[in-house]
């Protein structure tokens, strides 16, 4: 969406911002860090912003609605000025149809806003209104229209996440998806914090996340396939798309963004540490016959990261 450098220069000052540092910060530091593209008085968010912090974007939105309104005296002294009346941004997937009648539709999209930018599942309690069955299904339809879907956790607590469907579609054309050493890097993590723990009797359930169990980057690096530089380089990676989690104290385990899988496509990430743990046993043999005889599109770690990396393992 474009906006007006006027427009945001004006605001700022509004809020008290000095007009000179406003605009170096508008024409220099955010254009140099790729956050704004300029197209003369026009302006654009760039690409730096898709790279920001969940954490960030949270905040930003919960902070949205503090800033002064604008549109009303923009319109009024655009046409004291004699300019053509601009109508207003419509957001994708919103408006007055993005939920049937009766229902809020700005409560489904605060309720979806605070799904899609969590780092982590949200407890029942911080979402109440989601115990009302036709609130949910209409949560759910409004998702399915940009290929997500509503989750829950064995917890109870709630999650999105994408449609299987969608997965296999990202998947097939790369798109969203990691890397070899990468993908090597987080089934070593997975082997170390949740496979080997499981087999020891230590991991008692099927989630990623519900262990405290860690790994060191000095155990990963045991691995002589892959050098130490490069785990660490996969790592940073990792830690940004939400994969891999770090500890105050340089330890590593599962991040939050596998607790957006759903049921089918966790079950394939488990089979996919069978086959790298042992890929010669018979509960191997069998899960690749199986997948043969299915041709599933999807490969072993294409659930969580869209691909194979196991040679590197």
């Amino acid at each position: 969406m474009a906006f007006q450098r006027a427009d945001v220069v004006s605001l700022c000052c509004r809020l008290g911002a000095d007009e000179d540092a406003v605009e170096r910060a508008v024409d220099g530091v955010l254009q140099t860090a790729r956050l704004l593209i300029s197209q003369g008085d026009v302006l654009r968010l760039g690409p730096a912003v898709a790279a920001l912090p969940a954490v960030v974007v949270e905040g930003l939105r919960r902070g949205h609605h503090l800033l002064p309104a604008m549109h009303a005296e923009g319109l009024d002294s655009g046409e004291a000025r004699g300019e053509k009346a601009v109508a207003p941004a419509r957001e994708v997937g919103g408006g007055d149809h993005l939920v049937d009648g009766g229902v809020d539709g700005h409560l489904v999209r605060a309720v979806i806003a605070a799904l899609e930018t969590a780092r982590r599942p949200l407890p029942r309690a911080s979402l109440p209104m989601l115990a009302d069955p036709a609130l949910r299904a209409r949560v759910g339809r409004a998702l399915e229209r940009g290929g997500r879907q509503l989750l829950q956790t064995e917890e109870g607590n709630w999650v999105t996440g994408f449609r299987d469907p969608v997965t296999d579609a990202l998947v097939a054309e790369g798109t969203g998806t990691l890397g070899d050493v990468d993908r090597a890097v987080l089934a070593l993590v997975l082997l170390h914090t949740v496979a080997l723990p499981r087999a020891q009797g230590r991991h008692r359930h099927s989630r990623w996340t519900g262990e405290t169990h860690t790994v060191t980057l000095a155990v990963l690096a045991s691995n002589r396939k892959i050098s130490k530089v490069s785990i660490s380089a996969a790592l940073r990676r990792l830690k940004a798309a939400g994969m891999v989690a770090e500890t105050t104290t340089g330890r590593y385990l599962p991040g939050p963004a596998l607790d957006r899988l759903t049921a089918e496509r966790s079950n394939l990430l488990w089979e996919d540490l069978i086959l790298v743990g042992r890929p010669d046993g018979h509960l191997a043999a069998a899960i690749r016959r199986r997948r043969q005889l299915a041709d599933s599109p999807v490969s072993p770690s294409a659930a969580a990261s869209g691909g194979a990396g196991k040679d590197l393992v």
